[in-house]
């Protein structure tokens, strides 16, 4: 199972309206291209090209996405009865000439409907091919006559350090593209996302962002995909490396479905763990019997300070796994085994 601006034809821009285990949902015939790579970016690997020649190559293959939605009562990837139903906007970008879109799973959360918006200006429904909501990543699918399709090519998300300059594309609003250039920050990030969820490796950048704009690409100086943007909220805006997204088209391709292990607690950093403040109804940790505001201390012998170390402790292992959590109750200590699950595809209401 084992993660400044620039002088174009349009204002700056970037970013969008974005973890561990869930649901892919493939159609039966949409998985098989997924993983093939027809690039409109045709130059040597490392060739590096101007932020202006990176747009203008790659613009054409970035798309607006509208979805109307069932707005989610209670987490970001839940939609729940009763919900009202929305429109969420995003970007994303053409995978293939098969009509294949990858956005952010986020974005078509809950969907009831879509829409893609090509750059010349042509819209044409679409429906979602697969989602992982643990790597906040999907595929949706648009019919593909008449469209002049512009593929991305996704380069190899490892050889980018701190320091590189990138270009970051999206289209906010529907009517043209916009970018922001700058230069990744930090590279191998864990991102905790809404729902538990942890993003591995995750790159992040100066460069300017906006809402609206998750989806889409950032370009490393060949003006091959390095990263795809997210952001969920007030969080700060990152990038899912290229590689992990390739690793999941791949699962894709294969008719696999991604399957990560499950704990099913949340929690923050206090002094000396991690304070329990919410278990999933039915999920290992409430079968094992763990308590809201019960500290996890280590986990398997290892300190533990933020809910990400233990996200981080969970991915490590598979479903069926046995995990041993030192616990701190009502100032007496503990130790509590825990036997991982398979992550759901709908999270249960907490305790």
């Amino acid at each position: 199972m084992r993660r400044a601006q620039f002088a174009v034809p349009v204002v700056a821009a970037l970013l969008g309206a974005a973890a561990t285990a869930v649901v892919i949902a493939a159609s039966d015939d949409g998985a098989g291209a997924l993983g093939r790579q027809q690039g409109l970016i045709g130059i040597g690997q490392g060739e590096a090209m101007t932020s202006t020649e990176i747009y203008e190559r790659a613009a054409p293959g970035v798309v607006y996405i509208r979805a109307s939605t069932v707005q989610p009562a209670g987490g970001a990837f839940r939609a729940e009865a009763n919900g009202e139903l929305a429109t969420t906007t995003g970007s994303g970008f053409v995978l293939d000439d098969d009509g294949r879109v990858l956005t952010s799973a986020h974005v078509i959360s809950g969907v009831t409907s879509l829409q893609v918006s090509f750059a010349d200006g042509q819209t044409v429904p679409a429906h979602v091919v697969a989602k992982d909501e643990g790597t906040d990543l999907a595929v949706l699918e648009v019919p593909t006559d008449g469209l002049d399709l512009r593929p991305l090519e996704l380069g190899d998300s490892s050889q980018v350090v701190a320091g590189d300059q990138v270009v970051a594309i999206g289209n906010p609003t529907g009517f043209q593209a916009t970018a922001g250039t700058g230069r990744v920050s930090a590279t191998g990030r864990r991102v905790e996302a809404p729902g538990g969820y942890l993003i591995e490796g995750v790159l992040q950048t100066d460069a300017v962002i906006e809402p609206a704009t998750s989806g889409g690409p950032l370009l490393g100086s060949d003006g091959r995909v390095v990263g795809i943007l997210s952001r969920i909220g007030s969080a700060p805006p990152f990038a899912i490396p290229s590689n992990l997204v390739r690793d999941v088209l791949d699962q894709l391709r294969e008719g696999h479905k991604v399957i990560r292990p499950y704990l099913g607690l949340h929690g923050r950093a206090v002094e000396g763990g991690v304070l329990v403040d919410r278990i999933d109804a039915d999920s290992p940790a409430d079968a094992a019997g763990l308590h809201v505001d019960d500290v996890i201390e280590a986990v398997d012998g290892e300190p533990v300070s933020a809910s990400v170390d233990v996200l981080a402790e969970v991915e490590e292992r598979e479903p069926g796994d046995t995990l041993e959590l030192r616990v701190l109750r009502d100032g007496a200590r503990g130790d509590v085994s825990v036997r991982l699950g398979e992550r759901p595809a709908t999270l249960p209401m907490g305790r």
